[in-house]
Parts: C-alpha cells; sequence; structure tokens
C-alpha cells in the first residue's frame, strides 16, 4: 500500500483493502450460514409477535379513543403516527431485501416479495447465501469511503435500495418516537441506544462506518438477518413508545418502581406423557414500599370474609420485597399451605391479596448428574457422580451397559470405546437390607472432536503471520480448544509449501518439528508471500489419527 502522509480518503481505502483480504481468506462455513437463518428467523418471528401485540393495543386505544376522545383522542393520534411510521419503515426495508435476493439468485422482484402481505422470501431458500458483491453494490456500491446515496439499473429501478438512505430513514423514526415519551428517560436513552448508527470499530479494532461495517462484503444471509433485526427493533421501540404513552394517560391507583417476571405454574409435578403448564408474566413492586407476608400454619385457611387467616401463621423473612419460604418437606404426597400480602399504598389503604403454596413431596429418584457435559467420550476418563436422594453413597452401586465404570479420586470415572450409547443403571440398598433398581439414565457416546492446527500460535481463522513468527516457529501444534478434557493430540506429520525463485516448492516433516530443510525455505519468505501448511496428521490418545486440513498464511514483514 502507499506509505507517507495519506488522506482521509485513501486512508479508509487501505482499510478497506485490509477488511477485503481478511474476509476473502475467510472461509465461512454452512454451519456459520445456517446460523444465520436461524438468527434471521428468530427476528421475524420476534417482530411478528411484536405486531399481534401491538394490534390489540392499538385496537384497545383506538375504542377508548372513539368512547373518551378528550382523554385519548390525542395520544391516540401520536399513536397511529408512530405506527404509519413504523409500517413504512418495515416495507421500505422489506423492499431491501427482495431487492438483494432477487438480484443475487437471479430471480424477479415478483418472485420474492409480495407486495399485499408485506413478505419476503425467507432466507433459507436463498441458493447463493455467501454472495455479497449483489448486496454491496447495491447498498454501498464499490466506494466505501464514499457510499452509494441513490440507486438505478438496467431495469430501469431507482427506487433508493441504499444504507445511507436506510440509516437517514432509521434515524428520523427514532427521533418520531423519542421525541413523542414522555416522562421516561430511560426508554428514551435506551431507544436512543439501540438506533445508534454512529461509527464503530470492527472485528480489526478500526473505527468504521455503521452502513460499511453491516452492509460492505458482508454474506448476503448476515445482511437479511441484521435487516430482520432492525425491523424488530421499530416494532419493539413502538411497542414501548405507545406503552408509554398510554400509561401516561392511563394513571394507576398504584405507584411501582420495578419490575420482575414471574411464573405460577399449574401444577409442580408432572407425569410423563402430561404437559407442564405455568403463567408467566410482569409482576410490579415498590421497592421503597416493603408489604407484610403472613403464611399460615398447616391447616390454616384464609377467610375472603374477613380477609384474614382463620389460624395462626408466621410472618415471612423478607429479602427486599420478597418474602422467603423455607418448609420441610413433610409426608409424600400433595401439599398446601395458604397466606395473605398486605400491602398498603403511599396514601392509601392496606390492600390484602390472598395467595395459596402447592407442592408436591415424592419418593427417592435417581439422579445421574456429568460433571462435564451429557456425552461420554471415547478413549478418555469421563467423570461423573452418581447418587440417589435418600440413600448414602455406600448404598448405591451403579452399573453401565456399555464400558466400564468405576470408582475415582471424586465420584466415579467411565470409560467407552465403542457404540452410540450407554446407560447407567443403580441399585440401592434399603434399610431392610432388600435391593431397588433405578434408572436407566442414558447418555450419547461420541469420539472426542478434532484437535485445531496452530502453526507460530496462529490458527485457521489467521491470515497473516508476522515473519519473525514464521521463523521461530518450532513446528506444528494439536491444540484441544473448548474442550474441557485433559488429553493431548501428537501432530505426526505435515507439509509446507510455497514459492521459492519463481517455484513451488514442497517440504515434508514426519513428526511435529520443522525440519532444518523447511528453516532455511521459510527464511527465504517475502512480505506479501502466501505459506501453506498441508497434510497435517495428528494422532490422539486413543490411537486414531486424524486429518487436521491445512493453515494458510501471508508473510508480513
Amino acid at each position: 500500500m502507499a506509505g507517507g502522509n495519506l488522506s482521509p480518503r485513501q486512508q479508509m481505502i487501505n482499510m478497506m483493502y485490509l477488511v477485503l483480504t481478511a474476509l476473502l481468506a475467510l472461509n465461512v462455513s454452512k454451519e456459520i450460514l445456517d446460523s444465520f437463518i436461524i438468527v434471521d428467523e428468530g427476528q421475524v418471528t420476534a417482530r411478528r409477535a411484536f405486531e399481534g401485540k401491538l394490534s390489540q393495543q392499538l385496537s384497545n386505544f383506538a375504542s377508548l379513543a372513539q368512547e373518551n376522545p378528550e382523554k385519548y383522542g390525542e395520544p391516540y393520534e401520536k399513536a397511529a403516527t408512530i405506527h404509519d411510521s413504523a409500517s413504512e419503515l418495515i416495507t421500505h426495508i422489506n423492499l431491501i431485501k427482495a431487492k438483494t435476493i432477487a438480484k443475487t439468485d437471479g430471480l424477479e422482484m415478483e418472485q420474492v416479495y409480495d407486495p399485499k402481505m408485506d413478505t419476503v422470501l425467507g432466507t433459507g431458500f436463498i441458493n447463493s447465501k455467501d454472495n455479497y458483491d449483489v448486496n454491496t453494490e447495491i447498498m454501498i456500491g464499490s466506494e466505501p469511503a464514499s457510499p452509494r446515496t441513490e440507486y438505478s439499473d438496467s431495469d430501469g429501478d431507482t427506487y433508493n435500495y441504499t444504507a445511507l438512505e436506510l440509516k437517514k430513514r432509521l434515524e428520523n423514526y427514532r427521533d418520531l418516537v423519542t421525541t413523542n415519551i414522555k416522562d421516561n428517560p430511560k426508554l428514551i436513552q435506551s431507544i436512543n441506544e439501540i438506533f445508534d448508527y454512529g461509527k464503530k470499530r470492527d472485528s480489526q479494532g478500526q473505527e468504521v462506518t455503521w452502513e460499511v461495517l453491516n452492509f460492505y462484503h458482508v454474506p448476503i444471509a448476515a445482511t437479511t438477518a441484521l435487516l430482520s433485526k432492525l425491523q424488530a427493533d421499530i416494532r419493539n421501540a413502538e411497542n414501548d413508545a405507545i406503552g408509554n404513552m398510554f400509561a401516561d394517560v392511563e394513571k394507576s391507583s398504584y405507584k411501582f418502581t420495578d419490575l420482575t417476571s414471574a411464573v405460577i405454574p399449574q401444577a409442580t409435578n408432572v407425569t410423563t406423557g402430561a404437559n407442564y403448564e405455568a403463567d408467566v408474566f410482569l409482576a410490579a413492586y415498590d421497592a421503597q414500599n416493603v408489604p407484610e407476608i403472613r403464611l399460615g400454619k398447616p391447616g390454616v385457611r384464609f377467610d375472603s370474609t374477613r380477609l384474614e387467616l382463620d389460624g395462626e401463621y408466621d410472618i415471612l423473612e423478607m429479602e427486599g420485597t420478597k418474602g422467603k419460604v423455607k418448609l420441610p418437606a413433610g409426608g409424600l404426597g400433595q401439599q398446601q399451605r395458604e397466606g395473605v400480602i398486605i400491602f398498603t399504598p403511599v396514601g392509601g389503604q392496606p390492600v390484602v391479596e390472598p395467595f395459596k403454596l402447592d407442592y408436591n413431596v415424592v419418593a427417592p429418584t435417581l439422579v445421574v448428574s456429568p460433571t462435564k457435559m451429557n456425552v461420554f467420550y471415547k478413549g478418555v476418563d469421563n467423570p461423573v457422580t452418581v447418587g440417589v436422594p435418600g440413600f448414602a453413597d455406600k448404598d448405591v452401586v451403579p452399573s453401565i451397559s456399555n464400558g466400564s465404570i468405576s470408582k475415582g479420586s471424586d465420584g466415579y470415572v467411565v470409560r467407552v470405546s465403542s457404540g452410540t450409547s450407554a446407560d447407567i443403571n443403580v441399585t440401592c440398598t434399603l434399610p431392610d437390607g432388600s435391593k431397588k433398581s433405578l434408572g436407566p439414565a442414558k447418555f450419547r457416546v461420541k469420539s472426542v472432536p478434532d484437535p485445531v492446527a496452530m502453526f507460530g500460535g496462529k490458527g485457521t481463522s489467521d491470515a497473516t503471520i508476522k515473519y519473525n513468527e514464521l521463523t521461530a516457529s518450532q513446528g506444528v501444534a494439536a491444540v484441544m480448544k473448548d474442550f474441557d478434557f485433559d488429553l493431548r493430540f501428537s501432530v505426526t506429520k505435515f507439509n509446507i509449501s510455497m514459492s521459492v525463485g519463481g517455484q513451488f516448492i514442497t517440504k515434508a516433516s514426519s513428526s511435529n518439528r520443522v525440519t532444518p530443510e523447511m528453516k532455511e525455505m521459510l527464511s527465504r519468505a517475502k512480505n506479501g508471500q502466501k505459506v501453506f501448511i498441508e497434510g497435517i496428521r495428528a494422532k490422539g490418545p486413543d490411537g486414531t489419527v486424524r486429518s487436521l486440513g491445512s493453515l494458510a498464511f501471508k508473510v508480513v514483514r
């Protein structure tokens, strides 16, 4: 690249060249592209959930505005304006999605976009998910330092699909939303943070514009998922803003300062084949106004006429505004206790709310907990903890259907060498000396994952290597990344290839070490030259030999 004093424009060009080089060296796997499909589908689902909620909320708001226009008329008109603006922006983003998908796969817009339903072909149906040329050209253009502001093509389409136009519309929408939020600085701050499209730092730590970071040389699967995320943000902000506007009008007689999640199950004990059902909702409370919680003794009930318990009770110990319940299990079967919460609003009269505790006491059952994961790996020690509540360890004897299980320093050790599954059962000795079998607890059996090849501290995710790192490296290492077991693979062979004097030369090593011939060849590497490390083989503790693929680096001096 050019040296000396560079203009800001040239510095941006140079920076984007480095980004492009890194992206071209990156092997985007099918799994990564598939993950973008999952993210995109999740964002679309979230947006539709917001839209369903908003539809009901706006319908209620409209009915109230019709019944009481003096109180609800003006707020509803503002809410409707926000909703219309959000819908227009959603459609604009759908058109961007449709255009980039259609151009990428060579389709007509009508095959991708349904204007009546305002829906776009799903990411999973895109053929060229890793293509980034088309969406880059449409949204940014060829010059990242000066992104395009307009669009036109040979088909006569002049609609503005550009990233700059999208950013302008998003910022205008943000300003519309925040100006209609009253007395809620936290919500305004949150929306401003979500809709912040200033410069960001990329993975290399370089500061780039929002539009370049997200739409320049980024695979269409990723940009489509991002656009869906923006749509979900739009509906989320609309939902928050309209909810805040409604709350500002509909003043409650109760004043709360905080929200928390609450789950009320219909049953605490679920049998095989049945469904677990529960009510999940937000609960509001005043952190500065602690209620009194009374829990009745066994058999005490709530008297709905006198609004109090009909017998003795305990006052619960409080942790903030939450009462802490700790009860002995009691006998087997269904247990029930009743109580009341007494809350006195500021300047108001005490409010009494009854509650019930229902729980089921069951007999001991088998509990098997793998200390690292629910998979047994072949050829290594798999530590597990085996226990049965209510039984001492000496009265529990485990067995396994595939492999062996033996006592270890901390629990048990399982070893397997073949198969795809293993079952653990236990035999418990009861107090009367009789035996009881429990289980099975099922586990999958898998081979140890492949290690990752490293050379000079560099791996497959690295595109460059410094000259001194290249020449100082002693060999290829096989590293187990993000794997909890302590085991080692030994590299048994590898090749190094590079161009020397115009000829492509390959040197081989039958160990993990760089040979003298390799060292001499590497010392001749030039700046910008490619070095390839291939044919890497590694032997595991179970005796299997794995192929670790290849590494490729550009030399930097």
